[in-house]
């Protein structure tokens, strides 16, 4: 064959493979649901054609650009939270703890002739944050300071010299049921010492749960407690990490949860008739394979999962991978930390680490349970009853002494009403609806829908094939390599 045979032969190959492209684009601009396109192709003047092509490329990049930001937000994993009031027949009551504000007895340090010096020692020792207020010793005296501790059972002495259960709760009723306050009361060590916790009991796994429901609203539906706080039997000198209060203090939480009296209780001076009034409200988090960040799973100590004792166990592990101790008041069998050991390493490591700890909980693993309550109290006081009445009411308690109003605190705690809010989270999209919003964007933007997504798919795909195949059959004539299905290279 000559080389102008041959270019003519090539030359009808094209023309050939020209019109097959021209009819597939005709066909496909006559038939497909792409509105902007077919109004482009049969438009019968230039600036027509420019209109509807500019149309159609604006709508596409606006499409692209919305359809970027639905992606976006759904990789986001975006939240809502939903809040329901509900009205409940009956509401568990929370656990009550109550501490008073003076962890040592002055009748018990006066019988075990305890030193003013060793119970400030002691104290100062103890507190986790170093107090301002430090005294100056000298070398001799602190050596004898250290070795007096050493020789305490400390867990003993703290129980000891504190006022019991039957000094402090000397009557209590719930919904004007009268029941013993001490004979289910759980002793539990706090930063105020040894205090003490009112209406749980505890299950044979160890769980523990509420020993109260409230089931009508009123302001005696719920617990009532007279307190006495033994004014007359208070250290009278300064104690360092101690308030020098007189009084009580009381935290409301759930009872599996740990008390949070230390930075969440309420002060309740002497001579006062208290009113609490309780709101409740249940929180619902999504966990954390499910875009939330909750989680539940039991903790070392404690049986159920909650954020509170989560920080407890985190700063408890914290301490003993630096100082090799513990606290006092925290739970577990290891050691105890000496004065040496609180001086050289806790209180160092706690103005250092302890703050980040509570600030950046997720890196530690602490986060918000799948499912919690949490209890908002309103509180009013009025004075007790004039001294007649008011020695009545102490000759009934068993109560000696003509300062009863220096001592006495009657506590009413109720649920304000018999309902409750509910703050649920759920996921603020779904695939579904991320797809549903991307099919309404194609019919807004450039008047698409699935439909046309499958003409385009089936137009390319024959575009595609017809176009190789002609590739395939020039090649293969010509004795040369050919892309197979554009993709692959093959030669004969």
């Amino acid at each position: 064959m000559t080389e102008k045979e041959s270019e003519k032969e090539e030359k009808g190959s094209s023309d050939e493979l020209e019109v097959i492209n021209h009819e597939l684009n005709k066909d496909f601009l006559e038939t497909t649901t792409f509105h902007g396109l077919v109004m482009a192709y049969h438009a019968s003047n230039t600036p027509e054609k420019i209109f509807w092509i500019s149309a159609c490329t604006i709508g596409f990049g606006l499409l692209v650009s919305q359809i970027f930001l639905l992606l976006s937000r759904y990789s986001t994993h975006p939240i809502n939270t939903i809040v329901t009031r509900h009205y409940a027949d009956e509401l568990s009551f929370p656990a009550v703890t109550l501490c008073n504000f003076n962890s040592f007895k002055a009748s018990y340090i006066a019988a075990n002739n305890i030193t003013e010096s060793q119970v400030r020692y002691f104290r100062e020792m103890f507190n986790v944050v170093p107090s301002y207020f430090k005294l100056n010793r000298s070398q001799a005296e602190v050596q004898q300071l250290d070795a007096w501790i050493d020789s305490l059972d400390i867990m003993q002495f703290v129980t000891d010299a504190a006022f019991t259960c039957e000094e402090t709760i000397r009557f209590c009723q719930f919904s004007g049921e009268v029941f013993d306050c001490c004979a289910e009361a759980l002793p539990v060590l706090t930063g105020h010492g040894l205090c003490w916790t009112l209406g749980v009991r505890t299950h044979s796994n160890g769980t523990r749960y509420s020993r109260f429901a409230q089931y009508f609203q009123s302001s005696d539906a719920g617990l009532s407690a007279w307190v006495n706080v033994h004014s007359e039997d208070y250290t009278d000198f300064y104690i360092p990490g101690s308030t020098q209060d007189q009084g009580i203090r009381i935290n409301f939480h759930l009872p599996h949860s740990p008390t949070t009296v230390d930075t969440d209780g309420y002060a309740v001076p002497p001579g006062v008739h208290t009113y609490a009034y309780l709101d409740v409200t249940k929180y619902i988090s999504l966990r954390s394979d499910n875009w939330g960040d909750c989680v539940n799973f039991p903790l070392p100590h404690y049986n159920v999962y909650s954020y509170e004792a989560c920080v407890n166990n985190i700063i408890a592990s914290e301490i003993w991978d630096q100082c090799h101790c513990r606290l006092i008041f925290q739970l577990g069998d290891t050691p105890t930390c000496k004065p040496k050991d609180m001086i050289t390493c806790v209180q160092p490591f706690a103005s250092d680490q302890l703050t980040d700890i509570s600030v950046q909980r997720e890196s530690y693993g602490c986060w918000n349970p799948c499912e919690d309550w949490k209890f908002q109290v309103t509180m009013s006081y009025s004075s007790l009853p004039k001294s007649r009445a008011l020695k009545f009411i102490a000759e009934t308690l068993n109560i000696t002494g003509e300062n009863a109003r220096e001592n006495l605190i009657l506590l009413d705690m109720s649920f304000k009403s018999l309902d409750f809010f509910t703050m649920q989270q759920q996921k603020a999209t779904t695939i579904t609806e991320t797809l549903s919003d991307i099919g309404g964007q194609l019919g807004l933007f450039v008047g698409a829908s699935i439909i046309t997504m499958f003409e385009a798919c089936g137009f390319a795909l024959v575009k595609i094939y017809y176009n190789c195949f002609w590739l395939k059959r020039f090649f293969v004539e010509h004795e040369t390599c050919y892309f197979l299905f554009c993709g692959l290279l093959t030669c004969s």
